[in-house]
């Protein structure tokens, strides 16, 4: 494989549709990826698409995941979840996602559930605080009972993903999608034997201190990276494109090898390899 191309990297959390209508299609060569959905009509419009990049269509249903990917496994896999900014709509909305959500479970065409989680960011998501809270302990109830990991979104919300420990725990991998916390943070969830992993996107390369601290200094073995395309974007721009993947991942080789001396620093190679592992065992594809 080719050290410079994009099928060196690991995307842990993107939004193909939304990427492909934002940025008027893309060249799709990433090395592997996760795509989130966040209603039945967009997951089912999204597995179609998932279906011709992965580069073969099942007789019928979704492409299967087995508890334990082998090698071959797609490399694009997908997740769905009830998200915490528009968790749902009343009552029987909340049961007929729930129903939708457990379905994909059953058939084994989610490889997690997610992005699900908490967000009290502005009044406007304070609001719907119970209905997060609802859906997320539905959500990590599903995961905990069909061994899923899930994708978290977590926004002014640390003392609640906190008080979720016990439930966390039950689940076999925690992905904290665009980690908000402190370093102090990372180590505690990891402390209280959650098995987490903390993902970052773009704000490292714009100077977000508490990324950079955790990207720096977390185990090598906890770290995923991410574009979360097309939605973060820097100052001035309009969308991100999932090849900005490979600038995510030179921005934390850099903040990973500062301030030890070049003999010691391992290879850029080396560091993509050790991602890839975590990815693997994040998302059961060991």
């Amino acid at each position: 494989m080719d050290k410079n191309s994009l099928a060196l990297f690991c995307d842990a959390h993107f939004h193909l549709l939304p990427s492909e209508e934002a940025l008027q299609g893309l060249p799709f060569n990433l090395g592997r990826a996760v795509t989130a959905a966040h209603s039945p009509q967009e997951f089912l419009a999204q597995e179609e698409r998932v279906r011709q990049l992965n580069g073969a269509v099942p007789a019928s249903g979704g492409a299967r995941l087995s508890p334990c990917a082998q090698p071959c496994s797609p490399r694009v896999l997908q997740s769905f979840g009830l998200h915490p900014q528009a968790p749902f709509d009343g009552e029987s909305d909340f049961a007929r996602r729930l129903e939708f959500l457990e379905g994909l479970l059953q058939e084994r065409r989610i490889a997690a559930i997610g992005e699900c989680g908490l967000d009290f960011f502005t009044p406007e998501f304070s609001a719907k605080r119970a209905a997060q809270e609802k859906a997320f302990a539905a959500q990590l109830d599903l995961a905990a009972r069909h061994k899923v990991p899930v994708i978290v979104h977590a926004r002014k919300a640390m003392q609640e993903i906190f008080a979720a420990a016990a439930a966390l725990k039950k689940v076999p991998a925690v992905v904290f999608h665009s980690f908000a916390g402190t370093l102090m943070d990372a180590r505690s969830l990891l402390s209280k034997g959650i098995n987490a992993y903390f993902s970052f996107g773009k704000p490292i390369v714009n100077g977000a201190k508490k990324a950079i601290n955790c990207v720096h200094a977390l185990p090598i073995d906890r770290l995923l990276f991410e574009t979360d395309a097309p939605y973060q974007t820097l100052k001035g721009e309009k969308a991100t494109s999932p090849a900005e993947i490979a600038d995510v991942y030179q921005a934390a080789f850099e903040l990973r090898s500062a301030g030890s001396p070049y003999e010691a620093r391992p290879s850029f190679w080396d560091f993509a390899k050790s991602v890839e592992a975590n990815f693997n065992k994040a998302y059961c594809l060991c």
